[in-house]
């Protein structure tokens, strides 16, 4: 007769081991599940951006939104994960909630343009906060270090941050300008000579990175203030131009941040005119670019319309 076996014996000595470690370590196995999540996530982000409808890719946003925010509650120290959900939040706000924004206000419904205004800003805002917790990962007084003069702020970024922060880093950069680009309160642009000081931080690890991003920043600043108040047009076109080389100009969104931006404050009307048709015009830049593109052009059809109220000649 053979002597009885408990189940328990059955169980291969590693992963026993394994099981008691997590317990005594208390071990989270949701956490794992959602840290195997945010690597699948990561690797699906090029369907976002090749697919070929607008309108539902907007309408889909919202709940992919709620479901990240939930994943990364149970996992908030995931960088790859909390990038993840800065990107949803930065995408949404920009290519729809904005979009709504224009359109009421260019129909001259002020109170819901306002009410659309309002929504990205708090995106924005989160998207801000979530990414500099991403950044807290590499020094945990970022925000104070920050929120010293640029010449601080530029020589900590050189000494504090190597290229493993550029994406968290690129991603605050976005986020905070955009936050406070939308924001009423007239205090939160003070914080534009830190960002600025980031774009060329990640202009120096990387020019080209995530489409030369960072240039349109540098550009955009410059373009934004008249010549007659220390704007720098000529710097400003420079930014925009080496955007453009290193992209392609396949990235429709930077021809139309140049004629919004630059075009519009040095009164270029031909140039604004060339941008716009450009998108209006080219045929299908690609996977990588499809649905950047489609917000590109909705934003060109409604500039287009607006070329005489722009234009003083």
């Amino acid at each position: 007769m053979q002597p009885c076996v408990s189940r328990s014996t059955l169980i291969p000595s590693c992963l026993l081991s394994a099981v008691v470690c997590c317990l005594l370590s208390s071990c989270n196995l949701d956490r794992v599940a959602v840290n195997a999540t945010a690597g699948l996530l990561a690797q699906a982000e090029p369907v976002a951006r090749s697919y070929f409808d607008w309108e539902s890719a907007g309408q889909a946003s919202p709940a992919g939104i709620i479901q990240l925010e939930g994943l990364h509650l149970l996992s908030p120290d995931n960088e790859q994960l909390t990038l993840s959900l800065v990107k949803t939040y930065m995408a949404y706000a920009y290519g729809w909630v904005m979009d709504a924004y224009e359109v009421a206000k260019q129909s001259g419904d002020y109170e819901l343009a306002e009410h659309h205004r309002m929504r990205a800003f708090n995106m924005y805002s989160r998207a801000r906060d979530l990414a500099l917790r991403a950044v807290s990962h590499y020094d945990a007084d970022v925000r104070q270090r920050l929120a010293q003069d640029q010449p601080a702020v530029r020589a900590y970024l050189k000494e504090a941050f190597d290229e493993d922060a550029l994406p968290s880093l690129f991603w605050l950069m976005m986020a905070w300008t955009s936050a406070a680009n939308n924001s009423l309160n007239a205090e939160d642009m003070s914080d534009m000579a830190s960002l600025l000081a980031i774009a060329d931080w990640v202009v120096s690890q990387d020019p080209g990175y995530e489409d030369a991003s960072a240039l349109v920043i540098l550009g955009g600043y410059e373009a934004s203030l008249p010549k007659a108040v220390g704007g720098q047009p000529e710097k400003a076109k420079a930014y925009f131009e080496r955007a453009l080389k290193l992209t392609g100009r396949r990235n429709h969104i930077m021809l139309v941040n140049y004629a919004t931006l630059f075009a519009t404050t040095t009164q270029n009307r031909e140039l604004y005119l060339s941008l716009l048709r450009e998108i209006l015009e080219a045929p299908d830049q690609g996977s990588k670019y499809r649905m950047t593109n489609k917000v590109a052009r909705r934003r060109a059809v409604r500039a287009l319309a607006r070329t005489d109220e722009l234009f003083y000649e």
